[in-house]
């Protein structure tokens, strides 16, 4: 007859899973961002030890063929703030920089740019009073279902 040990910890201790810290976006459609969701995404990658990228989509006009391969760099003023968040989660601690490009469809280019970069959380930032209630919540929606990392906002 066997006797069956039980309750005993295994022989060589399991070594702890490293994890990989993948990066925090926060992205906007060349409209400013909204400080709180900026805010948000800093403390997301400061407490995720994560760097932190601040995407800026241009969008391309595609109506004029002269006009499309102009690429621009988009509104002054929300570049402007973009590089303020950037040195605020600077000064903060967190790993930032930014990033800007242009696509006639800036958001089916979000996914690219997401993917590119292994990003484990998109905070989608830009105002809600000058983006525009139901573009904001299709375009949420939209970039939930299309990417396989967390969102943020949670609506």
């Amino acid at each position: 007859m066997s006797t069956a040990i039980r309750d005993r910890a295994p022989a060589v201790p399991a070594a702890p899973e490293r994890t990989e810290r993948r990066p925090v976006m926060l992205v906007s459609f060349d409209i400013s961002f909204d400080e709180d969701l900026a805010q948000s995404a800093i403390e997301a990658a400061l407490e995720a030890g994560s760097e932190l990228l601040i995407c800026l989509a241009v969008t391309l006009p595609t109506a004029n063929a002269n006009a499309s391969a102009r690429r621009t760099m988009g509104n002054p003023v929300v570049r402007e703030q973009m590089q303020r968040i950037c040195d605020a989660a600077r000064d903060a601690g967190a790993d930032a920089r930014t990033v800007l490009y242009n696509s006639p469809r800036p958001v089916h280019a979000l996914f690219g740019v997401a993917d590119a970069h292994g990003i484990g959380l998109i905070v989608f930032g830009p105002d809600r009073r000058r983006y525009g209630r139901l573009r904001f919540r299709w375009h949420l929606r939209r970039i939930k279902r299309n990417t396989s990392c967390l969102v943020l906002p949670l609506e």
